[in-house]
């Protein structure tokens, strides 16, 4: 179906992705429109659930869970449960008058029937019409898909996602004359696609005069994230340096416009460059200490253009903090001063009036926030509470701040004022819509907006013929699966519900069903216990990770381990007696051990770093995995020299693997792709089993008997950017 139509009194809007009623526009990820459009095609036929699959999933299997939860968002959209009429066992149907204009003349396509079928329990257990989740697009990085950043545990599944967005971008448009300007009113915001390009694009900066806008631009999985320049009144843009084998990324405008800064990332270090707007290869003026800044945290300029603000870190472990670079002499002087545990400082922006600083702040992850202080140094001031602040905007009278957060699920844009309150979410925005920008002048608001497709897939280890089967798919993150010791059910961590929960499924993906519903506590690294009856997991009651333990049927999780740090990433002791975990208490990440029982204060157990840990059957050595590092150690569980076993999994990937008895499953690189191995612990030598077709993202797991194994990976991904005309 080509063209606007109409669906009941509702507007459709192909090329925008968008619905629109009595002035007031809902927008819908790109594939969930095409499930609408899919349905409007044949309206009071019935679809199959085949039908829609193979139309709007061509390339990828998809799990009937997906399907589901995109008739649940096309529902929501129309307000109306009815729109829709499932045919039990066999699919789906339009009910709703369809209407389309040809040269002027409107067409109904269909009458609604004069009865439907009742919509209750038709769905499935554990898959029921949750509201979209934050993972679609959690930042705005661009990475290499082999060199992912080590980066600790609660941020993996941050940057597995932002590696493959830039992979694959697909924008679903029926005409093109709506690229060209066809706008959707909605209130006062007019909204329009402002990219339709092959590749990615993220990262807006507008320049000065609000006429122009630089982003970053990957054309294809080969290809680096380039700066490209293009003016809200051109469809071509031009690229501002020459290609380099580099990522370069957060490009910013000067005040004065003849200026535009990134930073640039290879293998081996990141700096600051910068680059004349007419375009040139640039200077590259300062190089960061760390390749990190948890790849890569922003970047400002001050408001009269006399230095730049940015994030870095003195150490891999240490807290990233502002700095202020004077582009005259070249010196730098901290502006910030976190707290030393904490994950630091990221995305400086500056307000129009040049007064105040606004930046994120985060004990991790997981837990950031938004903080301002007065220009040139006055008092750090927090103005959010529990928002997972991913990026930020000032608006253009220097009065509120726009955000990104998924402190409601989805991941979408708010506002709040600069001296704190409640934050007010944007109406005219959708779901998985992030890293705002807004312009000086002109009244315009920009983001990118992403939608992503997760899986957990699972392999005969007996067959040696077998290939990965998908057992779950997702359009919110499924990740970090763990078989159980039946051997029979998987738990997950997903937000498939909203936000991120602990899940359970049988071990062929059926069934899933939600153990715990803690809203905002961010619950992951499920694991289950010998005996099967209880799951250790890490969740976020205040601003930091901590250890809690639940029943495996579900329920309200006891809290193991407190304090003013981080504990992530629980596993059991094969007595089921101690629960072992990364923490950063004495200041750097180690692996500790406690007592599920409560009896006795936590213990240290390694030195020298470490992460994830799992211990041998027999109880007497310990494996881990580093915060910094690539590779696997060992060492006696009652102390003693530690012994590097092989050289993965990759850094960025430290919770990538997993014991079993007859050796370690890891994450490995095979020339330049990921693939799956088994270790002999003895010797260090590897075979690989499987070269992964989509990119890793968060846990592998063994059954007891060894003969399957679960792991999670990102199927595919999208992001394209937005425009949103009178933002005022």
């Amino acid at each position: 179906m080509h063209g606007d139509f109409q669906v009941g009194d509702w507007i459709v809007h192909p090329s925008l992705n968008a619905l629109e009623r009595d002035g007031k526009t809902v927008h819908l990820e790109p594939k969930v429109m095409q499930v609408l459009l899919t349905l409007a095609t044949e309206p009071s036929e019935v679809c199959t659930r085949e039908t829609v699959q193979r139309q709007v999933w061509p390339d990828v299997v998809v799990g009937e869970d997906v399907l589901i939860r995109a008739i649940g968002k096309i529902r929501r959209a129309f307000h109306n449960d009815s729109v829709i009429e499932t045919v039990p066992k066999v699919g789906y149907r339009l009910v709703a008058p369809v209407i389309r204009e040809s040269n002027g003349i409107a067409t109904k396509v269909t009458e609604p029937p004069e009865t439907l079928a009742p919509l209750a329990a038709v769905e499935g257990a554990g898959a029921v019409d949750a509201a979209t989740a934050a993972p679609s697009a959690l930042a705005d990085i661009v990475a290499d898909p082999i060199n992912v950043p080590a980066s600790r545990r609660p941020a993996i599944w941050l940057a597995a996602f932002v590696v493959v967005l830039l992979l694959v971008f697909a924008v679903f448009s029926t005409i093109s004359r709506f690229h060209h300007g066809h706008p959707t009113q909605t209130g006062a915001y007019v909204t329009r696609p402002f990219t339709t390009d092959p590749g990615s694009q993220i990262q807006a900066s507008f320049s000065p005069d609000g006429k122009s806008v630089a982003y970053v631009w990957r054309r294809d999985a080969t290809s680096y994230g380039q700066v490209y320049i293009r003016s809200l009144n051109s469809e071509q843009p031009i690229q501002l340096s020459p290609e380099q084998p580099a990522n370069q990324l957060n490009p910013v405008w000067s005040p004065d416009g003849s200026q535009i800064a990134f930073v640039r990332k290879d293998d081996t270090h990141s700096s600051i460059v910068d680059v004349p707007s007419s375009g040139s290869a640039g200077d590259e003026i300062y190089t960061l200490p760390v390749n990190s800044a948890r790849e890569y945290g922003g970047l400002a300029w001050s408001a009269d253009g006399a230095s730049l603000i940015f994030p870095q870190q003195n150490t891999l472990e240490g807290p990233s903090y502002l700095i202020e670079l004077s582009l005259r002499d070249r010196t730098v002087q901290s502006i910030t001063v976190p707290p030393l545990l904490w994950d630091g400082d990221f995305f400086p922006a500056v307000s129009p009036d040049g007064r105040t600083l606004a930046f994120i702040r985060g004990s991790e992850q997981l837990a950031r926030d938004i903080y301002v202080m007065n220009l040139p140094s006055g008092p750090v001031q927090r103005i959010t509470h529990g928002c997972l602040a991913m990026s930020l905007a000032w608006t253009e009278d220097s009065s509120s701040i726009v955000f990104s957060s998924s402190r409601n699920g989805a991941l979408s844009l708010w506002r709040v004022k600069a001296t704190g309150g409640d934050p007010q979410r944007l109406a005219a925005v959708g779901d998985d819509a992030y890293a705002p920008a807004i312009g000086k002048h002109g009244h315009r608001l920009i983001y990118s907006h992403g939608s992503a497709m997760w899986g957990i897939f699972a392999v005969d280890l007996a067959d040696k013929s077998a290939t990965p089967a998908v057992i779950l798919t997702s359009s919110e993150q499924d990740a970090a699966p763990h078989i159980s010791p039946s051997g029979d059910h998987i738990i997950f961590q997903s937000w498939r519900s909203g936000s991120r929960e602990i899940w359970a499924a049988q071990i062929d993906g059926s069934n899933p069903v939600q153990l715990t519903d803690n809203p905002g506590q961010s619950a992951g690294d499920p694991n289950w216990s010998p005996d099967g009856k209880f799951i250790a997991l890490d969740a976020r009651l205040d601003s930091f990770a901590h250890i809690y333990v639940i029943n495996a049927s579900g329920g309200k999780p006891r809290a193991i381990t407190s304090g003013s740090y981080n504990d992530v990433a629980p596993s059991w002791s094969a007595d089921g007696q101690y629960l072992y975990f990364g923490s950063n208490r004495s200041g750097s990440w180690q692996i500790w051990r406690v007592q599920v029982d409560g009896s006795h204060a936590p213990q240290q157990i390694t030195t020298n770093g470490g992460m994830f840990a799992m211990v041998s059957g027999d109880g007497q050595r310990i494996y881990y995995t580093k915060y910094t590092s690539a590779g696997l150690w060992q060492q006696p569980v009652a102390g003693g020299r530690e012994r590097k076993v092989f050289d993965g999994p990759p850094a960025g990937y430290p919770d990538y693997w997993t014991l079993s008895r007859d050796g370690v499953y890891a994450l490995s690189i095979v020339g330049q792709q990921f693939a799956l191995s088994r270790i002999d612990p003895q010797t260090g030598q590897a075979r690989v089993l499987d070269l992964l077709k989509y990119s890793p993202t968060v846990g592998l797991s063994i059954s007891p008997d060894g003969k399957k194994m679960v792991y999670s990976g990102l199927i595919s991904a999208s992001s394209h950017l937005t425009l949103v005309e009178d933002f005022r």
